[in-house]
């Protein structure tokens, strides 16, 4: 299981870097054009990567902290401590991943249906926001039950599941509203791989880039909390300039 771990952990840190570099690209491209639906489609399948092999490492670790997180956990003067911390830390990962994963899948999904919001009313599409809610409380539940551990500030956990209810909410309201704006798929589309953004980027301070940013002290939050305010900009930007009937 460790090899498995290990094979994963590489797998998701070379894909994720190439997702981060890859993200920029239909960013910068014009929307439609050839360059931002190839680069689009590549970063599809790489940030499902990413998010696969991270929700699996996740679940690995919470099912058994003692195994995978033993050098950490047998060198600790309080190991019930630290292994509670590493629970806090990884179900904080296990959201971020999951909410990769529905991103990038609501985005892709909006995209084909495009002004028909039918498949988005079945089972197998509503179930992604509302896992995303029942995430979104569990880390609600955690900061109100342990509000301080080590490895994360217990703060992330209700700025993420802030975020993941507010997300859950707007593609529920888009699924489910008796009607949309006449751009309102494009908006979804892109207010989503824009939030897949956001998690791979918050993933990489908090957990990738963690120990070089450690010398910043609490400083190093702001990091975390950078990727979201850039994302939801870009979503604010987007959604007024698509708002408007523009198409380019």
């Amino acid at each position: 299981m460790l090899t498995l771990h290990s094979f994963l952990l590489y797998l998701h840190i070379v894909f994720g870097a190439i997702a981060m570099a890859l993200f920029w690209v239909p960013v910068a491209t014009k929307k439609g054009s050839l360059n931002h639906r190839r680069f689009g489609k590549a970063y599809v399948w790489t940030m499902n990567t990413v998010a696969v092999s991270a929700i699996i490492m996740s679940i690995m670790v919470l099912i058994a902290p003692a195994y995978f997180k033993a050098d950490i956990i047998e060198n600790s003067q309080r190991p019930e401590a630290v292994s509670e911390g590493i629970r806090f830390f990884w179900t904080l990962l296990l959201f971020l991943s999951l909410f990769t994963f529905v991103s990038v899948r609501n985005a892709t999904v909006v995209l084909r249906s495009k002004r028909s919001r039918a498949n988005l009313r079945k089972f197998s599409y509503l179930s992604m926001p509302m896992g995303l809610v029942g995430m979104s409380l569990v880390l609600l539940w955690q900061y109100l039950s342990a509000p301080a551990v080590q490895f994360v500030s217990p703060w992330l956990h209700i700025i993420f599941s802030i975020l993941g209810l507010v997300s859950a909410y707007q593609m529920l309201h888009f699924a489910l509203a008796k009607s949309v704006k006449k751009n309102g798929w494009l908006i979804e589309h892109l207010s989503s791989m824009c939030s897949s953004g956001i998690a791979v980027y918050t993933a990489f301070f908090a957990f990738g880039a963690r120990h070089i940013l450690a010398y910043l002290g609490q400083w190093q939050l702001l990091f975390w909390v950078v990727p979201g305010v850039v994302g939801t900009v870009l979503i604010f930007l987007w959604s007024q300039k698509y708002d408007q009937g523009e198409l380019s």
